[in-house]
């Protein structure tokens, strides 16, 4: 889940997802598309990061 895409771009959705940081990107990163958010997010419940 941590490259479903580029690089460090799930690493800090997963970061905000569990509270540690915000959910804000400088250019040229993006948000994460909302299909692969909740992929990410199932894998982080899964793993107990996240209720």
């Amino acid at each position: 889940a941590m490259f479903i895409e580029t690089n460090p771009i799930p690493v800090k959705t997963a970061l905000a997802m569990m509270g540690k940081i915000k959910e804000e990107f400088r250019l040229p990163l993006c948000e994460m598309s909302e299909a692969n958010k909740q992929k990410l997010a199932e894998v982080l419940r899964s793993a107990g990061l996240i209720k």
